[in-house]
């Protein structure tokens, strides 16, 4: 299964040893070093029990696209997007951690792909999707997406706890071109939702808004789909939507 998570790296490929592709350990070190060419990431991936000897001897080693080693071990999924210079390693308990001192975190951070039903955004909120996606933050939005449908997700503390009062706040702020308009209250949630076509240069971009909000938090939903019968698996995210949050 492949997940286009390179497609956001800055380049395509990596070198990797025959310890995660041939023997099936888990990468256990990770470090992203300068490139050498337009199409190398920089990123060398190692399982662990590789001598100076295994290193110098090229055929343990493999150019594989960055997509193809985070299939191997979706863990270093999380760390793509760090800066040259990164170094990532397998603590005592076992999960990969950033080991370079004051690394910057990079705006966009991978996460591991969502799987059909339902998932959990930040804790409390939850809705159902109808297909494997890939998952990120970027700059500080939930982004999950497959070819030709994307949601950006926020969630922000309510600034003030009358729902109806932020409502109509809502609707005084939304596209007058919006279509297909719902809003329901469901024990304590109030969800909104509807539909938008927006131009974008040439091309007119569908869109669909969900909104959900408690007494205490707000979930903004956008989605953008290329495929009109795709609305309805924005439909399938408005019915689910649910907060653990009233």
């Amino acid at each position: 299964m492949c997940y286009c998570y390179s497609y956001f790296v800055s380049a395509q490929y990596a070198l990797v040893t025959d310890m995660v592709t041939v023997n099936g350990k888990s990468v256990d070190y990770m470090i992203r070093s300068e490139p050498k060419r337009e199409d190398d990431s920089g990123w060398i991936f190692y399982g662990g029990g590789e001598t100076q000897e295994y290193i110098d001897n090229p055929n343990n080693t493999s150019l594989m696209s960055v997509n193809t080693i985070a299939n191997y071990d979706l863990e270093v999924v999380s760390f793509l997007t760090y800066p040259i210079g990164t170094e990532v390693e397998r603590d005592e308990s076992g999960r990969l951690q950033v080991i370079t001192p004051e690394v910057k975190v990079p705006d966009i951070l991978f996460l591991p792909p969502v799987d059909k039903g339902a998932i959990n955004i930040a804790n409390e909120w939850s809705f159902n999707v109808s297909t494997r996606m890939v998952k990120r933050i970027d700059k500080g939005s939930f982004v999950i997406w497959r070819p030709g449908f994307t949601l950006w997700i926020d969630v922000y503390q309510a600034e003030d706890k009358d729902i109806d009062a932020r409502e109509r706040k809502l609707l005084g702020i939304i596209s007058p071109e919006r279509i297909n308009f719902k809003s329901i209250r469901q024990s304590g949630l109030q969800k909104i939702r509807y539909e938008l076509a927006e131009q974008s240069g040439e091309y007119m971009q569908k869109s669909a808004y969900i909104f959900g909000l408690t007494e205490s938090q707000e979930m903004h939903i956008i989605i953008y789909y290329d495929d009109p019968r795709s609305i309805s698996e924005a439909d399938e995210i408005w019915n689910t939507l649910t907060c653990e949050c009233t």
